[in-house]
């Protein structure tokens, strides 16, 4: 979908100060004592419903110290004007951040003047309610220094970077300014752990910003160095009705190369551009690192053919990758993994997961099927950019090329703020273990955990799609900016694989912090996870889907039908090869 007009509407002030710097404990509002609205479990697979509501929305925009949700507003009345410039502590130089300016009056504030004012927050809303349910304020995004005009009092300025620095704010009391002065104010903030030192990467593959000239890519590599994401994909889209294989007749149009043309860093940030193929009757799919549109020159109904899975053939061909987007709502995605006709799905999203749910996801696995996770933001429909990322293992800096590659293989976790790392007998996600005996086998699994952005309330131990253990973490100050190391030794009797996850709920009884591990898989004696029941449940969608098909008429409709029904009949053999091995 597109974005409303007013998204490009003139951008006017906001933003804070202090005179005492604090971590981001001082920013997150405190655990609820509440009971959670729905079971965890629930909201793992999407339901019952992700739209908050007016009290949920409230507590997003109620800075601390305030009773009531504060509004973006101009500033009235006796003024002031402050002059902040926020540093990275390890560079000593300006960098691009997140940032709430909070008035004394419980108001957001931002400058009038700004290179990145289309995606303050009250510039994207769009309608869209959905992301992490955590205070977000009305914030703007900044390269590190802006003039803002204040009313006078205690004002507030609240500073965020990604996942890896911690947050923090500065309280200033500001009197009004005589003869055109203004005050001035600095705020440090510095990455507290470094992901890279683990072999790991950040990087969001569902954005949609222009690329139509040299002033668009720089700010994109703005917005990436605000937001700490290592590695941006920018995606153009098709109206869902009409396909046409020219960039004129894409939204969010990629003028500036494709694919690995399209490269352009900064530093340690980046952007490519690539493609949000979509359908109404198949979902949307994420196409990256092609070398240039698919179905390029042509004009299809998206809606008819070619399926997804024809799409992502065509997209390896061209040198990329595809992943369903939106957990593949729950469309063509039972078709398609069957074939490893695409490469994965996008399934964490709006700090949920969406479309089949961690459940379809495990049941996939359980049947076999290496089926990789991702998570992307779909900024600027969402609550912040970014606010869904992955962080993909590397042993050495990945190109783009080498950073989808080894998110194509499953080698990472996906999170809204929690930092998970996962070994398995010193395996990485994406590797498997291959057991040569049939006898029971016991492996170390050892897991790490830290937060610097929210906080993390329970730790799940995930084998073959179970909860073998959960952990609490501790809920005081030591919850969040240090690492909580938690081993498990696990007994193996057959082929399976292995997970971890880190979550938690906010005092809206929404989803908040949110990461999943991709699957360490482990083989006996060659054989892959299998479970007769989950097939059964594989089945029973893939029927369905097959049923909606063969209701529509059109003209392609027999080649259609004959793609899922060769999924159908895969599935059925898996079945009745299981079956002879074990006739009970």
């Amino acid at each position: 979908m597109s974005l409303p007009d007013h998204r490009w509407l003139p951008i006017v002030g906001f933003w804070l100060i202090a005179l005492s710097c604090l971590t981001s404990a001082g920013v997150a509002h405190p655990p609820s004592q509440r009971s959670p609205a729905w079971d965890p479990g629930q909201l793992a697979n999407g339901g019952p419903n992700q739209r908050y509501n007016a009290e949920e929305e409230a507590f997003m925009h109620t800075p601390p110290g305030f009773q009531k949700p504060g509004k973006a507003v101009i500033a009235a009345g006796k003024t002031t004007v402050l002059q902040v410039t926020i540093l990275d502590r390890a560079t000593g130089k300006p960098t691009g951040c997140r940032v709430n300016v909070v008035g004394p009056d419980g108001n957001f504030y931002e400058p009038f003047v700004n290179l990145l004012a289309l995606w303050s927050r009250q510039k994207i809303t769009g309608g869209e309610t959905h992301g992490p349910s955590r205070y977000y304020g009305w914030y703007f995004y900044t390269n590190g220094q802006f003039e803002v005009t204040v009313p006078v009092g205690t004002v507030r300025i609240e500073v965020w970077k990604g996942n890896e620095y911690r947050p923090q704010h500065k309280v200033v009391e500001v009197g009004e300014v005589v003869e055109e002065s203004s005050h001035e104010v600095e705020i440090q903030i510095a990455r507290t752990v470094s992901m890279q030192e683990f072999d790991y990467y950040s990087g969001d593959t569902h954005i949609h910003l222009d690329r139509r000239n040299e002033a668009d890519d720089q700010r994109a590599l703005d917005l990436m160095a605000a937001e700490d994401i290592q590695y941006g994909f920018l995606l153009c889209m098709n109206d869902p009705r009409t396909y046409s294989g020219g960039m004129e007749r894409q939204e969010w149009p990629q003028s500036n190369g494709f694919g690995s043309n399209s490269v352009k860093t900064r530093g340690i940030y980046g952007i490519v551009s690539a493609q949000e193929y979509r359908s109404k009757n198949f979902g949307h799919i994420c196409l990256l690192m092609h070398d240039r549109l698919v179905l390029e020159g042509r004009t299809v109904d998206p809606n008819r053919w070619p399926v997804f899975g024809e799409i992502g053939l065509r997209t390896r061909k061209l040198g990329g990758y595809s992943f369903h987007a939106h957990g593949g709502y729950s469309k063509e995605i039972y078709a398609d993994y069957v074939q490893q006709a695409t490469d994965g799905v996008e399934l964490l999203q709006m700090a949920h997961y969406r479309g089949i749910g961690l459940t379809g996801w495990y049941r996939i696995m359980n049947i076999g099927f290496p089926f990789p996770a991702l998570a992307g933001s779909d900024f600027p429909y969402v609550r912040a950019l970014g606010d869904c990322r992955n962080y993909v293992y590397s042993a050495q800096r990945p190109d783009f090329a080498a950073w989808t590659r080894a998110a194509a293989a499953g080698h990472s976790f996906i999170t809204t703020g929690p930092l998970l790392l996962l070994e398995v007998d010193g395996h990485q996600p994406g590797d498997t273990i291959e057991l040569n005996d049939s006898e029971a086998d016991s492996l170390d699994i050892r897991i790490r955990v830290r937060s610097e952005v929210t906080r993390v309330n329970y730790l799940d131990l995930i084998v073959g799609g179970k909860t073998a253990r959960r952990w609490t973490l501790p809920q005081g100050k030591e919850n969040m900016g240090q690492w909580h190391e938690f081993h498990h030794r696990l007994s193996v009797d057959g082929p399976t694989w292995v997970a971890a996850r880190a979550h938690s709920l906010s005092r809206t009884g929404r989803p908040d912090a949110e990461a999943h591990t991709n699957a360490v898989t482990i083989l006996q004696e060659g054989k892959k996870p299998y479970h007769a029941e989950d097939l059964k449940e594989l089945l029973k969608q893939l029927d369905e889907r097959i049923r909606e098909l063969k209701e529509r008429d059109f003209p392609e409709k027999a080649q259609a039908v004959r793609f899922f029904e060769q999924s159908r009949q895969q599935l059925l053999e898996l079945q009745a090869a299981h079956e002879s091995e074990d006739p009970s």
